[in-house]
């Protein structure tokens, strides 16, 4: 009987007893009196009501207390781990029986799904490994040429990565007799094991007959195994060993032995399966590689021999030759001497013409020699003429005689002297760009100063002679670019110097413009890339240039008009020679467009370097003429030391120098100077180079290595102008450098910096 029969029964047996007590209470209040019998029957009643309502009761908690255990083994189920469900017991054949069997197929159902789930993440984990570390195991072979190296390489990653105590690589070699297995590489074993065979061939040992049957051999060791493991407390016996052959193309080539004193994890041995499989591929590219390098090999020597058998049948082929031309010989010296004469007739033609021709070419040389020789002699002369006659002058007069014309030999002395260095400069600045000696010093400046310092230099000029003399600059021309200020400065000086020598009347202009806006001469054209480039125009309107002579101009020492001693203009010709070296420097170049009679164009076109070739620096203008400083009393009663050994120089310094209120002590050597030095330090020393018994550069060596001298100021003066004579000045102590002759304003201004108080800092560079 189920539950719910017992359920109908129980509530149905209650009703009929209820029903029954009912009528009966109804007859026994109605017939209060009646007989023993109805009493009776009324007991009975009562006592058939208490047994129902007893056994409904006991059906109730049975059945509850059944459905709470099945509860209660539900609530206590971690459907998180579901590996160890617990059972319900089953009892009889009811509903709740019915659901404790159900449960306990459920719970079976889950756990084996749980297992089968478990191992399916495990192998999917095994997979992922195993495909990460063959991944990782192929970028080993990259670059390998060699089986032991490959070897090498392999057991090098796998041994340690299957957690082995040793690996052995056994390979066939293409040029062995038979498939003998050698012992190619081992791992963990030399000198570690005992009894290693190094030669196995097919179906001998383990080697041998994993290689026969081609498949992987799992071997689980025993304590009689007779490899054994050297370690540090003696000899382990490997727990487990697996040999597993590299077959390609249906060839074994190579058998995989690893042991290991642990048993292989199941990814392991799958590891082990999947690297043998495409091994056999790596290991037959490389033999192939290794057949080519052979190959290539045999090849060269064979090359070598036949290149040796060619020169031998060429050698005899030569010899051969050579009779038949001892036997064409005779029959060609009559040809020959029938030639002779008609060669030697050519010959001596050729040979006339070539004189001529180098006659002509000494004739040309000899007349620039002639023509540079009368230019040089002609502005050599002209100022030292003066230099020579005022300086007797004032030489031989008293101190009343030409008094009031003494400042003006002084002003002419000073001029001429001036001309004769600028020749000098202009020879050394075009000696110096011919033999790469000069450097670009790339600087960021503004395009309108140019023609403020042009007219600063030029504006008195043009007074003088009464010409019209006027700057412009384009609106698109850019408002800063990138050159060497100094180079370009010299290149426009001499321009417009050359405008106004040859130019006696009318004007002469300056203009700035893109170059792309100024038309460009037959036979010239821009770079194709370029940022920026400028074109900037000298005109005049003097005596213009013959077509013939207008590339004659920028030759050095040539002048269109020549070498005549009537004509009208002087000057060595060295400017424009220098203007075109210049701008060949700055990456330009320089053209000319001229009349006879009606003026000269010149035009320069000088690139802009790109900012990120120019330096950090500021933007920097071009430099124009500086003023004497104010600050020159502060120069009084300063204590100066001049090192020269020529009285001329240390009397025209002394002069200079106590002429602003200093102080003047002075030395004719380096070892007279360091005497004096000890005696009593001066404020600043000008110390020249070139000298008799101790020179400069030694003299400010033995001065800096002295600690008490150490921030004393040094200025070295010499006629040497080259970088590296300024260098070698500067590392041998030298606080600065002049070059002689010196210019008083620029040696006044050296003397303000370095005898200002922040000059005290500077001193500190040279105590290291």
């Amino acid at each position: 009987m189920n539950y719910k029969h017992q359920q109908i029964i129980g509530f149905s047996f209650m009703l009929m007893l209820a029903i029954l007590f009912i009528i009966i209470e109804g007859f026994f209040l109605q017939y209060t009196l009646m007989s023993e019998r109805w009493v009776m029957t009324g007991i009975l009643a009562i006592l058939l009501l208490l047994s129902g309502i007893g056994i409904t009761v006991w059906t109730l908690r049975r059945t509850t207390g059944r459905l709470k255990q099945v509860t209660h083994v539900i609530n206590n189920v971690d459907f998180d781990n579901v590996q160890d469900i617990p059972r319900l017991q089953v009892e009889g054949g009811d509903e709740v029986s019915n659901i404790a069997e159900a449960f306990n197929k459920m719970s079976i159902a889950l756990e084996e799904h749980n297992r089968q789930v478990r191992k399916t993440s495990e192998q999917m984990q095994d997979n992922n490994w195993v495909q990460t570390q063959l991944a990782q195991i192929g970028n080993v072979y990259q670059g390998i040429n060699n089986t032991p190296e490959l070897a090498e390489k392999l057991l090098a990653r796998i041994v340690p990565l299957m957690e082995a105590s040793y690996g052995l690589f056994y390979y066939v070699h293409p040029d062995t007799k038979g498939d003998q297995f050698h012992l190619e590489y081992s791992y963990g074993a030399h000198g570690n094991m005992t009894g290693t065979i190094h030669e196995f061939g097919p179906g001998q040992g383990l080697i041998g007959r994993a290689a026969v049957e081609q498949k992987t051999q799992l071997l689980t060791a025993n304590e009689d195994y007779p490899i054994r493991i050297q370690t540090g407390f003696g000899h382990i016996v490997p727990r487990q060993i697996v040999v597993t052959p590299i077959v390609f193309e249906g060839r074994t080539i190579a058998v995989l032995e690893l042991g290991a004193a642990i048993e292989f994890a199941p990814r392991y041995c799958q590891l082990i399966e999947q690297i043998c499989v495409g091994f056999g591929a790596i290991i037959s590219n490389i033999e192939k590689r290794m057949q080519v390098d052979e190959l290539l090999r045999n090849t060269r020597i064979l090359n070598q021999e036949l290149q040796a058998q060619q020169e031998e049948l060429q050698s005899q082929q030569e010899e051969l030759q050579v009779q038949q031309e001892e036997l064409q010989a005779t029959n060609e010296q009559l040809r020959e001497r029938t030639n002779f004469a008609e060669t030697k007739a050519h010959e001596l033609e050729t040979t006339r013409q070539e004189l001529e021709l180098y006659a002509e070419q000494l004739k040309l040389s000899s007349s620039y020699k002639t023509e540079f020789l009368a230019n040089m002699s002609h502005e050599l002369r002209t100022p030292m003429n003066s230099i020579l006659i005022l300086s007797q002058l004032v030489a031989e007069s008293t101190p009343r005689d030409h008094e009031d014309e003494m400042p003006g030999y002084g002003n002419i002395i000073h001029r001429s002297a001036q001309d004769l260095l600028a020749l000098i400069d202009d020879i050394l600045d075009l000696s110096k760009v011919e033999a790469g000696m000069v450097e670009v010093q790339r600087e960021l400046i503004s395009i309108h100063d140019i023609p403020e310092v042009m007219g600063y230099n030029f504006n008195k000029l043009a007074e003088q002679k009464n010409l019209q003399f006027w700057t412009e600059v384009d609106t698109d021309a850019p408002p800063t670019f990138y050159t060497d200020g100094k180079r370009l400065q010299q290149i426009l000086k001499n321009l417009l110097s050359n405008a106004f020598k040859f130019t006696s009347e009318g004007k002469i202009s300056l203009r700035i413009a893109p170059a792309e806006k100024v038309p460009l001469p037959e036979g010239y054209r821009l770079p194709e890339k370029m940022d920026h480039m400028l074109a900037i125009s000298v005109k005049d309107t003097g005596i213009g240039i013959a077509p013939d002579k207008q590339q004659v101009v920028f030759e050095a020492f040539r002048q269109a008009e020549g070498a005549r001693t009537d004509r009208d203009y002087g000057g060595t010709g060295l400017g424009l020679s220098i203007c075109r070296e210049f701008s060949r420097l700055l990456g330009g170049f320089i053209t000319v467009e001229s009349e006879v009679g009606r003026g000269s164009t010149f035009t320069l076109y000088i690139p802009s370097l790109p900012e990120d070739f120019a330096p950090d620096s500021p933007e920097t203008a071009l430099s124009s003429p500086a003023s004497l400083p104010e600050e020159l009393d502060m120069l009084k009663g300063k204590k100066i030391l001049v090192v020269d050994d020529d009285f001329r120089n240390i009397f025209a310094l002394e002069g200079a120098l106590k002429s602003k209120g200093m102080n003047v002590i002075s030395a004719y050597n380096g070892k007279e100077a360091l005497e004096m030095l000890e005696q009593g330090q001066p404020d600043l020393v000008l110390m020249d180079i070139m000298m008799p018994v101790m020179d400069g550069y030694v003299t400010m060596e033995n001065i800096r290595r002295q600690s008490q001298w150490a921030e004393l100021p040094i200025i070295a003066l010499t006629a040497k102008a080259m970088k590296d004579d300024r260098q070698r000045c500067l590392q041998a102590g030298a606080s600065d450098y002049l070059s002689k002759p010196l210019q008083m304003e620029q040696l006044f201004s050296m003397l303000l910096v370095w005898l200002s108080p922040a000059a005290s800092v500077k001193g500190d560079d040279y105590k290291a």
